[in-house]
């Protein structure tokens, strides 16, 4: 998969237009969906571009092979695997890849829990919090729910009830049967309820309210993806994915662009990328799979699966609204300027002077 794309350590980086040529090469790699080489975006109003084969980005390699691997690590020189998913989404991914095997890129992993289930769960209760009636509804059908369930057969009702063994027993055993009944009937009718208005109100959620949900809410770990970055870029690649590589992923990505210097259209184009993958029939069981089936069955998936600019635009602008910039909110998050400073020399290089010219600093880190 190389072919000669990828100069070797040491030598010049390519041209502007082969820049473009190897970001659109590096786009397949058995076992490892949604991968591609963010390489060849213009920085600093073009003067620099981003360095290719130095960030690279996927979905989860849970499933890479030998030959995926060797490309990985033996060809490609990654050196760090940022996982950005939680520890048990991650354990449930690897068994069920490996059955119980050893991770081939195991002792390359570094997690950072950028985001999980409860940060969503809480964001959607900060929401339903706001309408109390809907609020106590809601938990009405939940608890109810939640209750148990009733025994599957009427003789271990009369066993657990003792009434089996008085003369009256024929009789009440028909009226307990049929409480019984009604008691399952309400609580089927119960939990549908509850799951179709949790489906109506993560479909009123926008992918910038969970985007902004994880910059806000979970700003230590976004410092500490971004320092892991700027730590193990200058030294090696790094392939930065979660589970379906869009989200998480692409939030974190278009972090590191900015800081490279990258403008907030170049930012969206590359995030808009994995639009392709996202809405194949791959792309969307990915994303069903990370939702509970009563509900994923429940949910018009377009809207999550799709990565559209307007929604990093529209993130831009809440940012904006609430920190002034992305600087802004870096420097809240306690993202330091060297570690904005060392993300920019290590994703990016000057621009040549010209179609086939020597790049000046082409070494990694200069």
């Amino acid at each position: 998969l190389s072919c000669g794309i990828l100069p070797a350590r040491g030598a010049s980086l390519p041209t502007a237009p082969r820049y473009m040529l190897a970001a659109a090469a590096l786009s397949h790699l058995p076992g490892v969906p949604n991968f591609r080489d963010v390489g060849g975006i213009p920085c600093d109003a073009g003067a620099r571009f981003t360095r290719p084969g130095v960030l690279l980005r996927s979905a989860s390699p849970c499933c890479a092979n030998g030959q995926a691997v060797h490309e990985l690590v033996g060809v490609r020189g990654v050196g760090t695997v940022l996982d950005l998913r939680s520890p048990d989404e991650a354990l449930a991914d690897d068994t069920k890849a490996f059955q119980g095997s050893s991770r081939p890129l195991g002792h390359l992993t570094v997690h950072v829990n950028l985001m999980d289930s409860s940060l969503v769960r809480n964001g959607v209760l900060r929401r339903l919090l706001m309408s109390p009636s809907a609020a106590v509804a809601l938990g009405g059908l939940r608890l109810l729910r939640s209750m148990p369930p009733p025994p599957d057969q009427h003789a271990e009702l009369l066993a657990r009830t003792r009434l089996s063994r008085t003369r009256v027993a024929p009789s009440l055993s028909r009226s307990l049967w049929r409480a019984v009944a009604r008691y399952a009937a309400a609580r089927e009718a119960a939990g549908a309820a509850y799951d179709e208005r949790v489906a109506a109100l993560l479909a009123e959620l926008s992918l910038a309210d969970v985007y902004e949900w994880i910059l806000t809410r979970n700003g230590n770990a976004v410092r500490r993806a971004l320092e892991v970055c700027a730590e193990a870029l200058p030294r090696a690649p790094v392939l930065v994915h979660c589970t379906h590589g869009k989200d998480r992923t692409g939030l974190l990505v278009s972090l590191l662009l900015h800081a490279a210097g990258a403008s907030a259209e170049e930012v969206a184009a590359e995030y808009a990328r994995t639009d392709a993958w996202a809405a194949t029939a791959e792309g969307r069981a990915a994303q069903e799979a990370m939702l509970p089936a009563r509900l994923a069955a429940r949910l018009d998936l377009d809207g999550f699966c799709r990565a559209s600019p307007a929604t990093l635009h529209e993130l831009w602008r809440r940012v904006e609204a609430r920190y002034g910039s992305v600087d802004g909110y870096m420097s809240a998050i306690g993202v330091a300027p060297a570690t904005r400073a060392a993300l920019r020399d290590a994703l990016t290089a000057p621009r040549p002077p010209a179609e086939g010219g020597p790049v000046a600093g082409g070494e990694r880190g200069q």
